[in-house]
């Protein structure tokens, strides 16, 4: 009776021991990757905090890039776009803002294109100008080096989209209908815009539908070890100013704002102007997150 006690409580250390281990190494790798990616920002309007004991019903927002970054190129974002989660209501509003969005930037004499804002000033600039447009604070942003975006996709993995036109770009043929894309077909699906006739708008709306495929994957797949690996991929292509803590704020009180995404665009139209160049003319742009 005596060797079968010792044999369990072998057994028992034995798990204790593994799992302390296991869990070290997850949180060192989570660990690490926040303290590759953290970049604090500072603007001259300043975001709100998330309220202690109010997380679970207040709203953020947080601004997602995508910008092509080459050696000696910081590039400018081709993708905008603002997330805004609401515990309240469970749900997450995207909103794409076409880069070439008319707006005043801070600090700057005579109105131009929205993704400028970061050639004058990179992301602090970006988030001010943002903030400034939809009369919004962003809490949060997150910025990735779209040159990466293959990387990332090779350890996420194919994702399924609903394809709204048939379109060849890039050598790969995209079918209308459900479609499943490969990890080199993801980034000239979300590219094209000169062969859609909605032009920046259809790209947005192609770029909304990769990121909603991507949460859902990883939501609803639920791979501890996949989301691991992924964090390992893409840390050397982003860049926010989420901290650990704020994962953690996040995962407790916003995961259920994921339950339903609500995608839209701003209102307005595009046009030629005196200067030869062409604009987005947002109309009302702060009734967006109204």
């Amino acid at each position: 009776m005596k060797s079968k006690w010792k044999i369990v409580i072998s057994i028992l250390a034995l798990l204790t021991v593994t799992s302390g281990v296991f869990l070290y190494f997850v949180f060192s790798k989570v660990g690490a990757f926040f303290d590759e990616t953290y970049q604090p920002i500072k603007t001259d309007t300043e975001s709100t905090e998330i309220d202690k004991g109010k997380e679970a019903e207040q709203v953020i927002h947080v601004l997602l890039m995508g910008v092509d970054e080459r050696p000696h190129d910081k590039g400018r974002p081709d993708v905008i776009m603002v997330a805004e989660l609401d515990p309240k209501s469970k749900q997450t509003k995207i909103v794409s803002l076409p880069r070439d969005t008319k707006v005043n930037i801070p600090g700057r004499n005579k109105p131009t294109k929205l993704n400028h804002s970061y050639t004058y000033g990179d992301v602090p600039l970006t988030v001010q100008t943002v903030q400034q447009l939809l009369d919004i604070s962003i809490d949060y942003y997150v910025k990735v080096n779209m040159n990466g975006f293959e990387d990332i996709m090779t350890e996420l993995g194919p994702l399924t989209v609903q394809n709204e036109r048939d379109f060849t770009f890039g050598g790969h043929h995209f079918p209308e209908g459900r479609i499943e894309l490969g990890q080199d077909e993801v980034l000239p699906y979300v590219r094209m815009r000169k062969e859609d006739p909605l032009g920046d708008e259809g790209r947005n709306i192609r770029q909304r539908k990769v990121i909603e495929a991507a949460v859902d994957k990883i939501i609803g797949e639920k791979d501890f070890a996949g989301a691991l690996g992924l964090l390992e991929e893409i840390s050397p292509y982003l860049q926010s100013n989420l901290q650990e803590k704020d994962l953690k704020t996040l995962y407790t009180n916003y995961l259920p704002s994921f339950n339903t995404i609500k995608q839209e665009e701003l209102k307005g139209e595009g046009g030629l102007e005196e200067d030869g160049l062409w604009y987005f003319k947002a109309v009302d742009p702060t009734a967006v997150f109204q």
